[in-house]
């Protein structure tokens, strides 16, 4: 069984890099789709998933201390059909050796809160609910 876990995360890596394909097999029957026809929502849209972040994420004092630029940081994972969240996974810039302790800590908070979020509306193709890859950008403003 892991092999078949590792070919299926291969396969999503190169949906990803290539952009090409719309699914992928997550699981022998499943598909986990790159492009639907309706995106999986969060319950309340964007404005309650950016103050459920604002709620749940907390930025460590050790990087606002430094006022450390993070860069571009993603939380990817998958909606399954009945809009439950997982297979959480970050994605960052190269980190500096001195700040790899605080990142790794504001990874773990945002891997956290994405992974307790209520059930989303999950996405739609051909009006039948499916298991999406979705990528959600996580912005952090230190005003």
């Amino acid at each position: 069984m892991k092999s078949m876990l590792k070919v299926g995360a291969v396969l999503l890596t190169l949906t990803m890099a290539l952009c090409q394909v719309e699914a992928v097999a997550q699981a022998p029957k499943e598909l986990v789709y790159t492009v639907v026809e309706e995106q999986p929502e969060f319950p309340g849209g964007a404005a309650a998933l950016s103050q459920y972040l604002a709620q749940n994420i907390k930025f460590p004092s050790s990087l606002m201390r430094k006022n450390y630029n993070t860069g571009p940081v993603s939380a990817k994972f998958i909606i399954d059909k009945a809009g439950k969240v997982h297979d959480v996974r970050i994605t960052t810039k190269p980190l500096p050796k001195e700040m790899r302790k605080g990142m790794q800590e504001f990874m773990t908070a945002i891997i956290a809160a994405v992974e307790k979020m209520p059930r989303w509306r999950p996405g739609q193709v051909k009006g039948q609910s499916v298991s999406v890859f979705y990528t959600l950008p996580i912005e952090v403003n230190m005003q």
